[in-house]
């Protein structure tokens, strides 16, 4: 390869970037994916309602469904990337996003199971959550495309 082979290979990948984000991102939160998320959210939350076995059983299918629904991302995806430190930085925070909003229904739950006599508390905090992943897949959609970008320019001008 001489050297203007390789840059003319360096151009067409800085062309292409932006519209290398875009699917990168867009396809992460496709709605097969966010849906079949969703449910696995559902399922592995609503567990601690049943007894016995069910209730392994349907923590086991929850993470069972996760780990289908990753491991089909990654071998669809059209676009790998490796994530930048700002890129890490939003999954970071959104995790714990995610992890504050599971704890405040489950305590809206408990407080309303004990004020209503609900008996199944975790079941309504479960179906909270996921519809929680599902309203805000859009939103964080295009913050994970304007953080991307940033990332990108930015290291481009460093």
């Amino acid at each position: 390869m001489i050297p203007d082979d390789a840059q003319d290979s360096l151009d067409t990948i800085r062309r292409l970037q932006s519209r290398s984000i875009d699917e990168y991102v867009d396809h992460g939160f496709a709605r097969p994916y966010v849906l079949l998320s969703a449910l696995a959210v559902f399922v592995m939350f609503a567990s601690f309602d049943l007894s016995g076995p069910w209730s392994t059983f349907a923590v086991a299918l929850g993470l069972g469904l996760a780990a289908a629904v990753s491991w089909v991302w990654q071998r669809r995806a059209r676009v790998h990337r490796k994530p930048t430190g700002l890129e890490l930085l939003y999954y970071l925070a959104a995790a714990i996003v995610f992890l504050a909003a599971c704890v405040a229904f489950q305590v809206a739950a408990a407080v309303a199971a004990l004020k209503l006599g609900m008996p199944a508390h975790h079941t309504v905090a479960a179906a909270a959550t996921a519809l929680a992943v599902v309203a805000t897949a859009r939103p964080a959609r295009k913050v994970l495309k304007a953080v991307a970008r940033r990332a990108v320019t930015g290291a481009k001008s460093s």
